[in-house]
């Protein structure tokens, strides 16, 4: 009896016809489905040359703006695993993409169940992260799948320049094509720098690095490094060629030229007090050039004069703007480059300390003020005694028999 209440189950078992296949494949963080499930989706595209997922938000995927003409290429895979599928469509949605133009439907109809099925998609991109949601279904919908994933468009942006070690230790960018003056003497360095000022990444192929450089950061080489103007002094270019991962190319071209000079930049006095002038003296410079004086003791620099040279010497004296004290510089500016940077000390007008004020010029005043009170008292008295003696009783009757 119990063996054929298990071939009753067994026969029940074998006759249960095979429930609908329904999926959804959530995207990030998984870039794929796990193999133990009966079918997987993969999303890509092509950056620097492989395929990258687009089902991982926290490693994007590029593309470049649509409205300059570009456009993606989304490959969507979808592995059977054994589903036995004949008809099916693939949708892929784009809400996010420019001018929301949604790519064409992907179908197929084959006599043979496919092992895999693979759609290519044309996504115009907007700028932004884009959002991509697949759809695939098949066999009436006895067979469905759903995927999220993510393309960001940017732009394709660089700068690159020279920059020169100014006298200040700083480097300081040199327009392109620009011829710098620089002082014989002065210790400088040469080098060129390339900045993505876009979004997508790029390569500098033929730089001293040629590592992926994301949006804001730089690629800093090294072509000649400290020492004297003098040995400095020549053209440079360099001819670059940029690669970014979605493979457009910028060939940007970037030359400038250095030129020395025997100008001696000193000044007068390697101390000064707030408030008296300073002066600096400059010989050797080149003729028709200018150059501006820039003072610095705090934070904030103040321009405190400029002159045009007609002989190649000069000389320039200005009162000391400060009352700060401490360490001072005077820069001397030619072309936006500071080519001379001269220290001095800056000390504040000494205060003298309050003292008690001395008695003796008073006591000189003192003497003859006094003495005119005891004169002017004096006379009064004298006045006043006159006075009372011409009004005594009797007095007027004697004077009068006296004449008669």
């Amino acid at each position: 009896m119990l063996t054929g209440v298990v071939a009753l189950l067994l026969a029940l078992g074998g006759s249960v016809t095979p429930a609908a296949v329904a999926l959804s494949v959530a995207g990030p963080p998984e870039p794929d489905l796990p193999g133990a499930l009966p079918i997987s989706v993969s999303m890509t595209t092509l950056n620097d040359g492989r395929a990258t997922s687009l089902l991982d938000p926290q490693h994007p995927a590029w593309a470049h703006l649509a409205p300059t003409g570009a456009v993606a290429q989304v490959r969507a895979t979808v592995e059977l695993n054994g589903t036995k599928i004949h008809d099916w469509v693939a949708h892929l949605d784009t809400p996010d993409a420019f001018q929301g133009v949604t790519p064409a439907d992907c179908r197929g109809d084959e006599e043979a169940p496919p092992r895999q099925v693979g759609c290519d998609f044309t996504v115009q991109a907007a700028a932004g992260v884009n959002r991509l949601l697949f759809h695939f279904t098949a066999d009436g919908g006895r067979v469905s799948v759903d995927a999220r994933g993510t393309i960001t468009g940017g732009h394709f942006d660089w700068d690159a320049g020279w920059e020169v070690l100014d006298a200040t230790g700083r480097w300081s960018a040199i327009a392109n094509v620009q011829t710098i003056d620089l002082p014989a003497t002065l210790s400088s360095a040469v080098r060129y720098v390339v900045t993505n000022t876009g979004d997508v990444p790029f390569r500098a192929t033929n730089a001293c690095d040629d590592r992926l450089i994301a949006s804001h950061e730089q690629v800093v080489c090294l072509v000649r490094g400290v020492r004297p103007a003098q040995s400095l002094a020549r053209g440079y270019h360099e001819r670059l060629r940029l690669l970014d991962v979605v493979r457009a190319t910028a060939e940007p071209d970037i030359q400038t030229t250095i030129r020395s000079f025997s100008g001696v930049f000193a000044l007068d006095e390697a101390s000064a007090i707030v408030g008296q002038k300073v002066v600096v003296r400059a010989s050797g410079l080149p003729q028709g050039s200018s150059f501006a004086m820039q003072f610095r003791i705090d934070d904030e620099p103040v321009m405190v004069g400029s002159e045009a040279t007609k002989t190649g010497a000069s000389r320039l004296e200005f009162p000391l703007p400060s009352t700060a004290q401490g360490t001072a510089h005077l820069n001397v500016i030619h072309d936006g480059l500071t080519i001379a940077s001269l220290p001095f000390d800056v000390t504040l007008v000494p205060r003298a300390p309050d003292a008690a004020a001395p008695v003796w010029p008073w006591l000189l005043l003192l003497v003859p003020l006094v003495g005119l009170m005891v004169l002017l008292r004096v006379r009064l008295r004298r006045r006043l005694h006159r006075r009372s003696g011409s009004h005594k009783p009797g007095g007027s009757s004697q004077g009068v028999s006296r004449t008669t």
